[in-house]
């Protein structure tokens, strides 16, 4: 039997590395400056984009993939009869879910075994996950095994993050349910999260000096004891303070497997540079 082939798209923010170990299929949305159009992580990275976006007359815009992207992916990966689980940005952020779904439904094998999942995620974490299926994907293990270990995964992960302003949630449209903190920030500082697929506000901190540390405290607060987990920080061009995060981290819980990454461009759209985000695992 063919193995399980796991497709993102490229806000998981996957470090290409891992990806490419572990087979997984990237595709990737589109940034906009103006008339120009780039392809997430391909065209663009990370250091890049940050520069265009303190440099470029015109604020950046994000795409999904076309249908036929997906349509062309699902193609390939099908053809030797191999099942294909594709996992995404939470769909109440972007439009890449149903592209995706257009996409499979264009495939012209209807025998092919494709499974399109909404992680209500963004980022890594749910990249974390998606990590954890190319894993077991690679192990053999079937479909419906990795497809329940990443529904499974998704109840377990968890993400705090931090911006520096709520401009560009709010320029973006994806301030979600942190609208409430506008207005009230000046030495405020918020700490927020992802909640059923939208951005939430967790709490406010007073002075930036305190951010770490709390983000540090509500990681613990989440853990049971003694028990190893998968960690990962996301950083919008600001890699001494995720280094020193990490520092904190590692003074208080015991990491299976840690990584430092880029906060990718589509993200970096609407978040902003010097956003800071830790995302948790413990199986």
């Amino acid at each position: 039997m063919s193995k399980v082939k796991v497709v993102v798209d490229s806000t998981a923010d996957i470090p290409r590395d891992i990806a490419e170990e572990l087979g997984l299929t990237v595709v990737p949305l589109n940034v906009h400056f103006g008339d120009e159009v780039f392809l997430d992580w391909v065209e663009m990275s990370p250091p890049e984009f940050y520069e265009k976006l303190t440099t470029s007359p015109h604020h950046p815009r994000t795409s999904q993939p076309a249908p036929g992207d997906f349509a062309r992916v699902y193609e390939e990966l099908t053809r030797d009869g191999s099942p294909v689980l594709s996992l995404h940005i939470s769909a109440a952020l972007s439009g890449t879910l149903q592209s995706a779904e257009l996409g499979k439904a264009m495939v012209e094998n209807k025998e092919a075994r494709i499974e399109i999942v909404d992680t209500r995620g963004a980022s890594m974490h749910f990249g974390l996950v998606a990590i954890r299926a190319g894993r077991a994907a690679k192990e053999g293990r079937s479909l419906e095994e990795v497809a329940a270990l990443v529904r499974d995964g998704m109840k377990k992960v968890k993400v705090v993050f931090a911006v520096d302003t709520l401009e560009y949630l709010v320029r973006n449209g994806r301030i979600g349910r942190a609208q409430g903190l506008l207005g009230s920030l000046l030495s405020i500082k918020p700490l927020l999260t992802l909640e059923d697929g939208v951005v939430a506000p967790l709490e406010k901190v007073r002075g930036a000096k305190k951010v770490l540390p709390r983000m540090v405290e509500i990681m613990t607060e989440n853990l049971e004891p003694d028990r190893e987990i998968d960690c990962c920080i996301v950083h919008a061009d600001c890699l001494d303070r995720a280094r020193e995060l990490r520092d904190m981290v590692e003074k208080v819980v015991r990491v299976r497997e840690f990584i430092v990454t880029d906060l990718g461009p589509v993200i970096g759209t609407h978040t902003g540079p010097g956003t800071l985000g830790l995302a948790y695992y413990q199986p």
